[in-house]
């Protein structure tokens, strides 16, 4: 991973789609099943917004956490070229994840490495820093920017199918072991509330 030290086990993966193909709701749909376990699950989902006379560009991402939303690009109208990129939206959805960071957290989702992380701006900064401390990150790829992604990870990036099945078979390899970390302050009784156990015998 460039200009960073690696840990010791990289537990990074990106799923793989085709170039105007979509795997978010697929990506959603995976980190609420996760979070119906009891894993916490952080980071963000990207949404294409509607906009009647506008083109199709208009992307917002979505905090998991708290479901707010950050644009980050828009449409200018319906000629080539119509979507600008909003660099304030990244640098405020990057607070989303140095907040995953700090906190106690399972599993970090960034919805994409696109044109701008191959170029080491958008969430670039933070993936290199969730790889650093070792905390499980999922983010997809398309093809033109997998050679990049290769490289920013150092070639120790999990490369998933398009396919909920092979996210679920990544996560069971990285994933925490033992009780997910949302049931592990479930109260359990104590010995010391058991009754004591007597016995049958008489003291002498």
């Amino acid at each position: 991973m460039a200009d960073e030290e690696s840990p010791d086990e990289v537990k990074v993966a990106a799923i793989v789609r085709p170039s105007g193909g979509g795997v978010i709701d697929c990506l959603e749909g995976f980190t609420r099943i996760l979070q119906g376990q009891g894993y916490l699950v952080r980071g963000l989902i990207q949404r294409v917004i509607p906009e009647n006379s506008r083109c199709d560009c208009t992307m917002m991402l979505i905090d998991l956490d708290t479901r707010a939303e950050y644009r980050v690009s828009q449409g200018l109208g319906r000629q080539p070229g119509c979507c600008q990129v909003e660099t304030s939206g990244f640098a405020e959805a990057g607070h989303v994840l140095r907040r995953a960071m700090a906190d106690d957290t399972d599993l970090i989702v960034i919805n994409k490495f696109g044109q701008l992380e191959s170029q080491g701006e958008g969430l670039a900064d933070e993936m290199l820093a969730i790889m650093s401390q070792g905390i499980p990150l999922i983010t997809t790829v398309e093809p033109p920017s997998l050679d990049r992604w290769r490289e920013f990870t150092g070639g120790l990036a999990g490369e998933i199918p398009p396919n909920c099945g092979g996210l679920m078979r990544w996560w069971d390899g990285v994933r925490p072991r033992g009780l997910p970390r949302a049931f592990r302050n479930v109260a359990t009784p104590s010995r010391a509330a058991e009754p004591p156990n007597h016995t049958d015998g008489h003291n002498s």
